[in-house]
């Protein structure tokens, strides 16, 4: 890194731009089902399994539950 590059480091703006353009390159892995989105591919594979047989969604929002009593102490 240069002395000027250090220097706009100091204030932040270059670190901002530099964080601000690895956050918009970073792929993300996304649920088919619901409007879950995750960085790792293993996160959005152990989310899927809330989706399987037996999951019940909340009416409310885009969660899921493996039970009654889990949703309702959710609401």
């Amino acid at each position: 890194m240069s002395e000027s590059e250090l220097m706009n480091a100091a204030d932040g703006s270059l670190l901002d731009i530099s964080l601000e353009e690895a956050l918009c390159t970073i792929e993300r892995f996304s649920c088919g089902i619901c409007e879950a989105n995750y960085a790792r591919k293993a996160y959005l594979k152990r989310h899927l399994k809330t989706h399987e047989d037996g999951c019940i969604k909340c009416s409310v929002c885009i969660q899921f539950f493996k039970t009654e009593e889990d949703k309702r102490k959710h609401i």
